[in-house]
């Protein structure tokens, strides 16, 4: 039996490492390409962003106020 052909637990955590580090590259990549999608004008994300904006400060304390409702029936 060869040790030598055996790789050493440290060659394998550094294999691992960047498995793991391209992985998380690849989302990072798609998740960004989603929203840059989501955000070009008549998508999801601009349609949010222009009715959030345009909001009153009113209704959002009357939408917390309801969720709050809502939760505490639940609990």
């Amino acid at each position: 039996m060869s040790d030598e052909q055996t790789p050493s637990v440290t060659e394998q955590l550094s294999d691992i490492a960047t498995t793991v580090s391209d992985g998380l590259k690849a989302a990072t990549s798609t998740v960004s390409e989603a929203i840059h999608e989501g955000r070009k004008p008549g998508n999801a994300l601009d349609t949010l962003a222009r009715m959030t904006q345009q909001a009153p400060l009113g209704m959002l304390l009357a939408a917390f106020l309801v969720g709050r409702y809502v939760a505490r029936r639940r609990w």
